[in-house]
């Protein structure tokens, strides 16, 4: 227990200013997104009285009078799991060979992996916390936004624990980095060049993490129109049954209309469109794939960011 607040506190020497600021960042989002929840639940809360509000009936119930503010909310905490990784993971090893006291502090561990993993450990445990709690208030907020439906996958990687483990891969990404590189800056720059990759990876990869199947009921599921479904592909169902693609069904419908001109084709004679991915009640699963793929590879790169440490020279 001693070392362990030891090295908290040499941690928090060491990285003040960065954690400082993660922690506003973070406390200050999560209040205003807080502040949202509650200021539309309010609204929500007339719902079955004589004062009850538009918002009571309608998909986008808040577009108006909330949709600016939750844009805002939306478009900074895009920021965060980059951020907060980088700014925290880049200086663990590269501000110790760039300032020369890894020529004291690696010797005096005796042991570099477990000098890594004391010093590594303190703040990605407060940086994940304050992320999960932004990710609690955020999640909250976007089922507050849209009262009537099931939110499943709208904003995915921006709330909930999706959003934690983005943030704990790219800490990841950022220690291995900084471990390579040695200097601060240059390995930040390269940090927010590795971190664009991953997130761009980590979007196509999303509709894939479970198998795509036929998702029903579009019509009638206003989760469809908001991002709560991830769709994979389009299709045509002809009327014996069979699929066909998207551009053989639509050359098919347009001759149909075609050929009955200047009337209207038989519906029952009309290629179906069919959509395939992933339907908002499959998100745990999607999420619980993705989460244990991650958590794998932030443990692979800190395994690695540890035998670079042990490898390398100490300036």
């Amino acid at each position: 227990m001693t070392a362990a607040l030891t090295w908290a506190r040499l941690s928090y020497r060491q990285q003040r200013w960065e954690l400082v600021i993660v922690t506003l960042a973070c406390l200050g989002l999560a209040a205003f997104a807080a502040w949202l929840t509650i200021d539309m639940r309010s609204v929500l809360a007339t719902c079955g009285t004589p004062e009850a509000a538009n918002a009571c009936d309608v998909v986008f119930a808040f577009q108006e009078t909330h949709g600016e503010a939750v844009g805002w909310v939306q478009a900074l905490t895009g920021f965060v799991p980059v951020a907060v990784g980088l700014v925290l993971g880049i200086p663990i090893v590269a501000r110790e060979i760039e300032s020369r006291t890894a020529l004291i502090t690696w010797p005096m561990a005796m042991s570099r992996t477990r000098w890594l993993a004391w010093r590594a450990l303190p703040p990605l445990i407060v940086g994940l916390a304050l992320v999960a709690l932004l990710g609690l208030a955020v999640d909250q907020m976007w089922r507050a936004y849209f009262p009537h439906t099931d939110i499943g996958f709208v904003q995915y990687e921006g709330r909930g624990l999706p959003f934690v483990m983005r943030t704990a891969l790219i800490f990841a990404v950022a220690v291995v980095t900084g471990a390579f590189i040695g200097r601060v800056l240059p390995a930040l720059l390269v940090g927010v060049g590795l971190s664009a990759v991953v997130i761009v990876a980590l979007t196509i990869a999303l509709p894939h993490w479970v198998p795509s199947v036929e998702i029903a009921g579009l019509e009638e599921d206003p989760g469809a129109y908001i991002g709560a479904q991830l769709h994979t592909e389009i299709a045509y169902r002809v009327p014996d049954g069979g699929l066909v693609s998207a551009e053989v069904g639509e050359a098919m419908t347009e001759e149909a209309f075609a050929a009955a001109a200047p009337g209207e084709p038989d519906p029952d004679s009309m290629p179906r469109m069919v959509i395939f991915g992933v339907a908002a009640d499959r998100y745990w699963e999607v999420v619980l794939h993705e989460s244990a793929a991650l958590g794998l590879a932030s443990i692979g790169l800190l395994g690695m960011a540890a035998l670079v440490v042990e490898r390398r020279r100490s300036a």
